[in-house]
């Protein structure tokens, strides 16, 4: 469980930017309820989880995807440590408060994954909607500038 936040905050979050694997290229988006605009996959790393895991859980919950033999592996270096695989980019991101929750920021690990495209589905309780779109498409939606960079560097 999360403590509480706290105006200013910072965050360990993932990201996970899922591009179809075919010559025609899609990426997947969810269009977030509570900041009412459409981003990639994504949520807080857990107390118990590193960055890998928690892209996993998080594609699962938000598409119904398993990602997991997607993402990078771990490489363990003895019985005590493994080296954690480095994301494709790591972003700051200012999120604003909504209702209760203050003001804070993410500190934002991004993996991106190749896959066929497939069906998928949205969480009711964080999602209103969910979808593969072309970069044009994905471009003439509600979102933040920072999400419009990334589909124009990955599409």
């Amino acid at each position: 469980m999360r403590k509480a936040a706290h105006e200013g905050d910072k965050h360990f979050t993932v990201s996970v930017w899922m591009v179809t694997d075919g010559a025609s290229k899609k990426i997947l988006l969810i269009h977030h309820k509570k900041l009412g605009t459409w981003m990639q996959p994504g949520g807080h790393i857990e107390s118990w989880e590193n960055p890998v895991e928690a892209a996993a859980r998080e594609a699962k919950e938000e598409t119904g995807l398993d990602i997991r033999s997607l993402l990078p592996r771990l490489e363990q270096i003895d019985a005590v440590a493994s080296y954690l695989p480095l994301p494709d980019f790591f972003m700051e991101q200012a999120i604003p408060r909504v209702g209760t929750e203050p003001a804070h920021f993410h500190l934002d690990l991004n993996y991106r994954v190749a896959l066929p495209e497939q069906m998928v589905r949205h969480a009711p309780g964080e999602a209103e909607g969910i979808g593969w779109f072309t970069k044009d498409e994905a471009l003439r939606l509600r979102m933040f500038e920072n999400t419009k960079r990334v589909i124009r560097s990955i599409l």
